[in-house]
């Protein structure tokens, strides 16, 4: 069975993609005021795990809404 931080890794890793789509966590007030509504988000830091992210991978329900569509 793989870690946590693995799986983490793993997902990243299948969703690189989005990575480069989507504005960082820590940068997000920047540019909008919009709340964030459950869609894809990473953080830049290393050290920050997105608990919606390691809830589902935890419980083997690793299916975040991915949606890159404008608002």
């Amino acid at each position: 069975m793989r870690t946590l931080k693995e799986q983490l890794d793993q997902f990243e890793t299948d969703h690189g993609l989005l990575r480069l789509l989507t504005i960082p966590e820590e940068d997000r007030s920047l540019y909008t005021s919009a709340k964030w509504d459950g869609e894809y988000r990473w953080f830049r830091s290393p050290n920050v795990v997105c608990l919606e992210k390691a809830r589902c991978l935890k419980s083997g329900t690793a299916r975040l809404r991915h949606s890159i569509s404008a608002r």
